[in-house]
């Protein structure tokens, strides 16, 4: 083989094995709610989901009528657009491999964040993700905001505890924000609200429920 054909082999070969990888690194998805209601539209991380166009009447503003929470995309009260996911492989690729695998693997499994004594209060910059600037709430195991733990951001919700379920004992509050909590699923049954911290859910009286209280018993919560 001459080494010009060969050069124009090698060059072509390349192009065709480089661009399905970068292509491989993003895709588009289009979310719609047509009510009120939200509808999820798959399990991304926040840092993977970017709006890309709006095609709906009603605005889609973040954290209002779209945004991403522990259940993935979401939208709602109308708001229909197209967004840019970033797969896996471009997220992993990208993100920042300290906190990011940490962030990741809280998501994916469900599960509890460990203690972190040497984090700063209230969260900020990119710790577990980011975008803690608009506030929210955490909720620890133990009383005391001891223990095993995690947090949601304001305009965040849980339907369903998972593994988080009747095992919360104390939460803490920061950036204006206000938490209502429900000991049934889907935010139903006995509620209550708070913009504070509260140190022992013990001390939390179940108002619906006469000698109840809080410690161990939420099931879905919204931090707004």
């Amino acid at each position: 083989m001459k080494l010009s054909t060969f050069v124009r082999f090698f060059s072509l070969s390349f192009v065709f094995l480089v661009i399905p990888a970068f292509a491989a690194a993003q895709q588009s998805i289009t979310c719609e709610a047509n009510n009120e209601n939200r509808k999820y539209c798959g399990s991304y991380s926040p840092d993977q989901v970017r709006l890309d166009r709006q095609i709906s009447g009603s605005p889609c503003i973040e954290g209002r009528t779209w945004g991403v929470d522990r259940e993935g995309l979401w939208v709602e009260q109308g708001c229909r657009a197209v967004f840019t996911i970033r797969t896996r492989e471009g997220y992993d690729r990208d993100r920042n491999r300290d906190y990011g695998d940490q962030h990741r693997d809280d998501r994916d499994r469900g599960g509890w964040w460990e203690p972190e004594p040497s984090a700063t209060w209230p969260p900020r910059g990119e710790w577990h993700g980011g975008r803690w600037e608009r506030g929210g709430a955490c909720f620890y195991k133990e009383p005391g905001f001891r223990g095993a733990f995690f947090c949601l951001r304001r305009g965040e919700r849980l339907e369903s505890m998972g593994n988080y379920g009747d095992k919360i004992s104390s939460i803490r509050v920061f950036g204006n924000a206000r938490v209502a909590v429900f000991d049934d699923r889907d935010f139903h049954g006995a509620r209550a609200a708070t913009g504070n911290d509260v140190p022992d859910l013990h001390d939390w009286g179940v108002r619906q429920k006469r000698g109840h209280t809080w410690n161990d018993r939420i099931s879905s919560v919204m931090v707004q």
